[in-house]
This record gives structure tokens, C-alpha cells and sequence, in this order.
């Protein structure tokens, strides 16, 4: 935390502060997760790609062995046929659709969460007095512990992705004109 913790600041602006740092924590993992759910769907696609071009040339090369009747043909189509069979075990022992599916869903959940902050520090920062901030504080951090509890974990490289997309690629901020194209005229800020 970067602001001092000694006894001049009010507690309303302490609490403000772990809560902004939160928020901030809970951007950082929403991106990572929808970082991780891209790479593992591509893994996928690609898992699938390898696939169909085994199963291709395996059948192609059976067909060859059996039209021309040439016996290195049939070592290719052995060959590739144990290729085929290695990459099918392989593929058993990990599923990068179901982890993708997996981090859309920890992405999905912390999306909500991430927008129950915003609304937090706006109304602490309309009306401190009719929020309990403590209470609201304390109950997105147990809702972040149950989400985290069932979340994949992420990697290093899903984080540094994130990043640049946060920090470079300025996911996440947008300009009042962006803003008001998505708005009524009534609702327009100049």
C-alpha cells in the first residue's frame, strides 16, 4: 500500500485506499484469465489442426499402401498410424478447451466483481456516509476467495499479456467520445 499508515489519515480514506489497490488486483486477474482463456484457444484450435492432419495422412497413406501395393507404404502408414496414436494419448492428458472454457468463466465471474468495485467507490466517493463500507469491503473479498478458490491458476506469460494489454493497448479506459457514442444525446458528456 502506498500511502503511509500513520494515525493523520481518517479511516474512510484507508479503507478507499485498500479498496482501490483491490480493484485494481481484480483488473489485473479478469485480463489475465481472458489472456489464459486466449492462449488455451488456440492451443485447442491447433490441437485440433494436428489432429485432422494426422488422421489425414495416416488414411491417405493406408490408401496409397493398398492401391500400390508397396510395402514401404505400409511402414509410412504404420508410422504414421503410431504418430496418430501417441499424439491421441497425449491429447488425454490435457484438455485446452475445457481450460479455456474454465478461465472464461473465472474471467466472467470477476468481470462481475470488478463492476461491484467501481459501483463501491462510486458511491463512497457520492455518499460515504450511507455506505458500509467495511461490510461491502469484506464481502468482495469473500466472494473474490470463493472465485479464486475454483479459478484455474494462470501463467507468467497470461499475466505479461494482461499487462500490455492493460498498460500499452489501454484496455480497459475509454474517452467521454467513445463513451457518449454509446449513449442517448440526454446522457452525452461534453
Amino acid at each position: 500500500m502506498e500511502a503511509s499508515m500513520s494515525g493523520n489519515q481518517a479511516p474512510e480514506s484507508v479503507n478507499v485506499q485498500v479498496i482501490r489497490e483491490s480493484f485494481g488486483r481484480v483488473v489485473y486477474s479478469h485480463k489475465t484469465h481472458e489472456k489464459a482463456r486466449e492462449m488455451a484457444s488456440a492451443r485447442a484450435v491447433a490441437v485440433k489442426w494436428v489432429n485432422i492432419a494426422l488422421t489425414t495422412l495416416t488414411s491417405a497413406s493406408i490408401l496409397s499402401t493398398v492401391i500400390t501395393d508397396q510395402k514401404v507404404l505400409l511402414y509410412v502408414s504404420s508410422g504414421l498410424a503410431g504418430l496418430a496414436l501417441a499424439f491421441t494419448i497425449f491429447q488425454l492428458s490435457f484438455d485446452p478447451a475445457k481450460e479455456a472454457e474454465r478461465h472464461r468463466s473465472a474471467a466472467n465471474e470477476l468481470w462481475y466483481v470488478r463492476e461491484k468495485y467501481v459501483h463501491l467507490l462510486s458511491d463512497i466517493a457520492t455518499d460515504p456516509t450511507s455506505v458500509d463500507v467495511v461490510r461491502r469491503r469484506d464481502e468482495l473479498m469473500e466472494e473474490l476467495k470463493s472465485i479464486y478458490k475454483l479459478a484455474p491458476d494462470t501463467t507468467s506469460r497470461a499475466y505479461r499479456r494482461a499487462q500490455k494489454a492493460l498498460q500499452i493497448h489501454e484496455d480497459m479506459t475509454f474517452t467521454n467520445e467513445e463513451i457518449n457514442r454509446f449513449l442517448p444525446d440526454s446522457l452525452r458528456v461534453d
